[in-house]
């Protein structure tokens, strides 16, 4: 097991769930959230990436992902359908 790839917060990392690998990289000077969307909705908050920070993620496959900031708590800056072997950079 890889100490460098995080899951998403409530999926364990011995899931028999089939998952893919991505990245993020946030380049602003705040954190982002990164939140579950499941039927249209947000759902769980899946992980939070920190000024500056990149980390590598497995996510189960098909998810759809949204990007909130701490500038902007109220805002849904954008979806994302995650893709396998993906980098996903912010801004």
């Amino acid at each position: 097991m890889d100490p460098d790839i995080y899951y998403p917060y409530g999926l364990p990392f011995f899931t028999d769930q089939p998952v893919i690998p991505v990245s993020f990289i946030n380049n602003e000077d705040f954190y982002i959230n990164i939140y579950l969307v499941k039927q249209n909705k947000l759902n769980n908050l899946a992980g939070i990436i920190f000024s500056k920070e990149k980390k590598k993620y497995h996510f189960p496959k098909n998810t759809i992902v949204a990007i909130i900031t701490q500038k902007k708590p109220d805002k849904i800056q954008c979806y994302i359908k995650l893709k396998k072997d993906m980098i996903y950079i912010y801004p």
